[in-house]
């Protein structure tokens, strides 16, 4: 099957078939061909705050970032 394709507003745009409509796709490129498939279904996986702080250590962590004065309303001092 071919599908065309346009370029509109800077952003090339891809027509898909109906029964893709709904899915959620995977776009591969291999040299100049691009292949399109349907994803597998993804489970997302759920961690407590105590999981992932578990693997938190010393040697990990990173420094404090300074990002300058406070612009907005995210100044809670």
């Amino acid at each position: 099957m071919k599908t065309l394709t346009r370029k509109t507003d800077q952003k090339a745009r891809l027509t898909l078939p109906s029964d893709f409509a709904s899915c959620l796709v995977t776009v591969e490129r291999r040299g100049d061909e691009l292949r399109v498939r349907k994803a597998q279904k993804v489970v997302a996986r759920r961690y407590s705050f105590k999981q992932l702080m578990a693997r938190v250590t010393k040697k990990n962590i990173h420094a404090e970032v300074d990002t300058g004065p406070a612009v907005g309303k995210e100044f809670l001092g």
